[in-house]
Protein backbone atom coordinates (compact mmCIF):
# COMPACT_ATOMS: atom_id res chain seq x y z
CA UNK A 1 0.00 0.00 0.00
CA UNK A 2 2.76 2.44 0.94
CA UNK A 3 4.73 1.67 -2.21
CA UNK A 4 1.63 2.32 -4.32
CA UNK A 5 1.11 5.62 -2.49
CA UNK A 6 4.60 6.81 -3.42
CA UNK A 7 4.17 5.76 -7.04
CA UNK A 8 0.81 7.51 -7.26
CA UNK A 9 2.27 10.68 -5.75
CA UNK A 10 5.13 10.75 -8.23
CA UNK A 11 2.76 10.15 -11.14
CA UNK A 12 0.47 12.95 -10.01
CA UNK A 13 3.41 15.29 -9.46
CA UNK A 14 4.63 14.61 -12.99
CA UNK A 15 1.23 14.71 -14.69
CA UNK A 16 0.32 18.08 -13.20
CA UNK A 17 3.43 19.74 -14.62
CA UNK A 18 3.14 17.93 -17.95
CA UNK A 19 -0.53 18.16 -18.83
CA UNK A 20 -2.02 21.02 -16.81
CA UNK A 21 -2.56 24.26 -18.69
CA UNK A 22 -1.80 26.29 -15.59
CA UNK A 23 -0.81 25.42 -12.05
CA UNK A 24 0.18 26.84 -8.67
CA UNK A 25 3.47 26.01 -6.94
CA UNK A 26 5.52 27.22 -4.02
CA UNK A 27 6.91 26.58 -0.52
CA UNK A 28 5.08 26.31 2.78
CA UNK A 29 5.96 25.36 6.32
CA UNK A 30 6.17 26.35 9.97
CA UNK A 31 5.57 24.41 13.20
CA UNK A 32 4.43 20.87 14.09
CA UNK A 33 2.92 19.87 17.43
CA UNK A 34 3.76 16.15 17.64
CA UNK A 35 2.24 13.44 19.81
CA UNK A 36 3.09 9.73 19.91
CA UNK A 37 0.99 6.87 21.17
CA UNK A 38 3.17 4.28 22.97
CA UNK A 39 1.11 1.12 23.49
CA UNK A 40 -2.02 3.13 24.21
CA UNK A 41 -0.28 5.78 26.36
CA UNK A 42 0.34 9.32 25.17
CA UNK A 43 3.82 10.75 25.68
CA UNK A 44 4.47 14.45 26.19
CA UNK A 45 4.25 16.56 23.01
CA UNK A 46 7.27 17.52 20.94
CA UNK A 47 7.54 20.72 18.89
CA UNK A 48 9.39 20.73 15.57
CA UNK A 49 9.58 22.56 12.25
CA UNK A 50 8.20 21.37 8.92
CA UNK A 51 8.68 22.45 5.33
CA UNK A 52 7.20 21.47 1.96
CA UNK A 53 7.19 22.36 -1.69
CA UNK A 54 3.86 21.88 -3.43
CA UNK A 55 2.25 21.93 -6.84
CA UNK A 56 -1.49 22.30 -7.43
CA UNK A 57 -3.80 22.17 -10.42
CA UNK A 58 -5.60 25.34 -11.49
CA UNK A 59 -8.92 25.76 -13.28
CA UNK A 60 -10.55 29.18 -13.16
CA UNK A 61 -13.99 27.57 -13.65
CA UNK A 62 -13.71 25.09 -10.76
CA UNK A 63 -13.43 25.42 -6.99
CA UNK A 64 -11.76 22.00 -6.72
CA UNK A 65 -8.11 21.15 -7.29
CA UNK A 66 -5.59 18.36 -6.83
CA UNK A 67 -2.19 18.85 -5.24
CA UNK A 68 1.01 17.02 -4.46
CA UNK A 69 3.76 18.05 -2.07
CA UNK A 70 7.14 16.86 -0.87
CA UNK A 71 8.59 17.90 2.46
CA UNK A 72 10.70 17.28 5.55
CA UNK A 73 8.90 16.71 8.87
CA UNK A 74 10.23 15.65 12.26
CA UNK A 75 7.84 13.42 14.21
CA UNK A 76 8.38 12.53 17.84
CA UNK A 77 7.52 12.89 21.51
CA UNK A 78 9.20 13.57 24.83
CA UNK A 79 9.09 12.29 28.39
CA UNK A 80 10.33 13.43 31.80
CA UNK A 81 12.80 10.99 33.41
CA UNK A 82 13.79 10.98 37.10
CA UNK A 83 17.24 9.61 38.03
CA UNK A 84 18.57 7.90 41.18
CA UNK A 85 20.49 11.00 42.29
CA UNK A 86 17.31 13.03 42.44
CA UNK A 87 17.86 14.80 39.14
CA UNK A 88 15.56 14.74 36.15
CA UNK A 89 15.73 15.42 32.42
CA UNK A 90 13.39 15.86 29.51
CA UNK A 91 14.20 13.25 26.83
CA UNK A 92 12.88 13.47 23.27
CA UNK A 93 12.58 10.79 20.60
CA UNK A 94 12.81 12.22 17.08
CA UNK A 95 12.11 10.70 13.68
CA UNK A 96 13.14 12.78 10.67
CA UNK A 97 10.81 11.87 7.81
CA UNK A 98 10.67 12.65 4.10
CA UNK A 99 6.95 13.08 3.35
CA UNK A 100 5.06 12.71 0.08
CA UNK A 101 1.43 13.85 0.22
CA UNK A 102 -1.29 13.86 -2.43
CA UNK A 103 -4.78 15.20 -1.97
CA UNK A 104 -7.72 17.27 -3.04
CA UNK A 105 -8.75 20.80 -2.07
CA UNK A 106 -12.16 22.40 -2.17
CA UNK A 107 -12.69 26.15 -1.98
CA UNK A 108 -15.67 27.35 0.02
CA UNK A 109 -16.31 30.51 -2.00
CA UNK A 110 -16.56 31.34 -5.69
CA UNK A 111 -13.45 33.53 -5.55
CA UNK A 112 -10.77 32.00 -7.75
CA UNK A 113 -7.56 32.88 -5.92
CA UNK A 114 -8.58 33.75 -2.36
CA UNK A 115 -10.80 32.60 0.48
CA UNK A 116 -11.18 29.54 2.74
CA UNK A 117 -10.75 25.92 1.70
CA UNK A 118 -10.56 22.42 3.13
CA UNK A 119 -8.41 19.47 2.09
CA UNK A 120 -8.15 15.70 2.40
CA UNK A 121 -5.00 13.75 1.53
CA UNK A 122 -2.98 10.56 1.92
CA UNK A 123 0.68 10.49 2.96
CA UNK A 124 3.66 8.23 2.51
CA UNK A 125 6.70 8.80 4.75
CA UNK A 126 10.29 7.54 4.74
CA UNK A 127 12.41 7.88 7.89
CA UNK A 128 15.78 9.41 6.99
CA UNK A 129 17.18 9.34 10.52
CA UNK A 130 16.47 9.47 14.25
CA UNK A 131 18.13 10.63 17.46
CA UNK A 132 17.83 7.20 19.11
CA UNK A 133 21.61 6.75 18.96
CA UNK A 134 21.89 9.27 21.80
CA UNK A 135 20.43 6.69 24.21
CA UNK A 136 22.75 3.79 23.36
CA UNK A 137 25.07 4.96 26.16
CA UNK A 138 22.44 3.92 28.71
CA UNK A 139 22.82 0.31 27.49
CA UNK A 140 19.18 -0.42 28.23
CA UNK A 141 16.41 -1.87 26.06
CA UNK A 142 14.02 0.39 27.94
CA UNK A 143 15.01 2.99 25.37
CA UNK A 144 13.89 2.51 21.73
CA UNK A 145 16.63 1.40 19.34
CA UNK A 146 17.18 1.84 15.62
CA UNK A 147 16.64 -1.82 14.80
CA UNK A 148 12.88 -1.57 15.34
CA UNK A 149 12.21 1.68 13.49
CA UNK A 150 9.86 1.27 10.52
CA UNK A 151 11.40 3.14 7.61
CA UNK A 152 8.17 3.38 5.59
CA UNK A 153 4.91 4.66 7.06
CA UNK A 154 1.63 6.01 5.79
CA UNK A 155 -1.31 8.05 7.04
CA UNK A 156 -3.96 10.58 6.18
CA UNK A 157 -4.18 14.37 6.39
CA UNK A 158 -7.26 16.54 6.89
CA UNK A 159 -7.41 20.27 7.39
CA UNK A 160 -8.15 23.63 5.92
CA UNK A 161 -6.84 27.11 5.42
CA UNK A 162 -7.18 30.49 3.79
CA UNK A 163 -5.64 31.70 0.56
CA UNK A 164 -4.71 35.34 -0.08
CA UNK A 165 -4.30 37.02 -3.46
CA UNK A 166 -1.46 39.53 -3.77
CA UNK A 167 -1.64 39.78 -7.56
CA UNK A 168 -2.89 37.68 -10.46
CA UNK A 169 0.13 35.37 -10.29
CA UNK A 170 1.23 35.63 -6.66
CA UNK A 171 -0.57 34.74 -3.44
CA UNK A 172 -0.13 33.48 0.09
CA UNK A 173 -1.75 30.98 2.41
CA UNK A 174 -2.15 29.93 6.01
CA UNK A 175 -3.05 26.29 6.67
CA UNK A 176 -3.81 24.00 9.60
CA UNK A 177 -3.78 20.19 9.30
CA UNK A 178 -4.23 17.11 11.47
CA UNK A 179 -1.98 14.22 10.43
CA UNK A 180 -2.64 10.81 12.02
CA UNK A 181 -0.53 7.85 10.93
CA UNK A 182 -2.23 4.56 10.09
CA UNK A 183 0.96 2.53 10.54
CA UNK A 184 3.45 2.27 13.39
CA UNK A 185 6.62 4.35 13.38
CA UNK A 186 8.25 1.82 15.73
CA UNK A 187 7.52 -1.88 16.32
CA UNK A 188 9.38 -3.98 18.87
CA UNK A 189 8.44 -7.49 20.01
CA UNK A 190 8.52 -8.51 23.68
CA UNK A 191 12.07 -8.94 25.07
CA UNK A 192 12.67 -11.16 28.15
CA UNK A 193 15.35 -10.92 30.85
CA UNK A 194 15.87 -7.16 30.73
CA UNK A 195 17.34 -5.37 33.75
CA UNK A 196 15.20 -2.41 34.79
CA UNK A 197 17.62 0.56 35.09
CA UNK A 198 15.42 2.16 37.76
CA UNK A 199 15.28 -0.75 40.28
CA UNK A 200 17.80 -3.29 38.88
CA UNK A 201 15.17 -6.05 38.73
CA UNK A 202 14.89 -8.46 35.79
CA UNK A 203 11.70 -8.01 33.79
CA UNK A 204 10.19 -8.86 30.42
CA UNK A 205 9.90 -5.79 28.27
CA UNK A 206 6.50 -6.02 26.64
CA UNK A 207 5.80 -5.43 22.96
CA UNK A 208 6.19 -1.79 22.01
CA UNK A 209 4.32 -0.02 19.23
CA UNK A 210 4.62 3.70 18.53
CA UNK A 211 2.28 5.68 16.28
CA UNK A 212 2.52 9.34 15.23
CA UNK A 213 -0.06 12.11 15.39
CA UNK A 214 0.92 15.63 14.31
CA UNK A 215 -0.88 18.96 14.27
CA UNK A 216 0.71 21.38 11.83
CA UNK A 217 0.35 25.04 11.03
CA UNK A 218 1.87 26.34 7.81
CA UNK A 219 2.43 29.64 6.07
CA UNK A 220 3.26 29.69 2.39
CA UNK A 221 3.64 31.52 -0.88
CA UNK A 222 1.78 30.64 -4.09
CA UNK A 223 3.10 31.32 -7.58
CA UNK A 224 1.16 30.59 -10.74
CA UNK A 225 2.53 29.23 -13.96
CA UNK A 226 -0.17 30.49 -16.30
CA UNK A 227 -0.51 29.24 -19.87
CA UNK A 228 -2.54 31.29 -22.32
CA UNK A 229 -3.36 30.26 -25.86
CA UNK A 230 -3.55 32.98 -28.50
CA UNK A 231 -5.52 32.40 -31.70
Amino acid sequence: MLKNTFILALCLFTSITTFSQSFWFGPKGAVSFNIQNWNGFERDPYLSFNGDIFIETYNEYSRSSLYSQLGFHTRGSSTRVNFFNGGSANQSFQFDNLVLEIGAKQKLTSKTNSGPYYLVAVRGEYTLGTNLGEYVRFNSAFYPIEDFVRKFNYGITVGGGWEFEFSELIGGLIEFTVNPDLSNQYEQQAIPNIINPFNNQTVTLRERKVRNLSFEIKFGMRFMRKVEYID
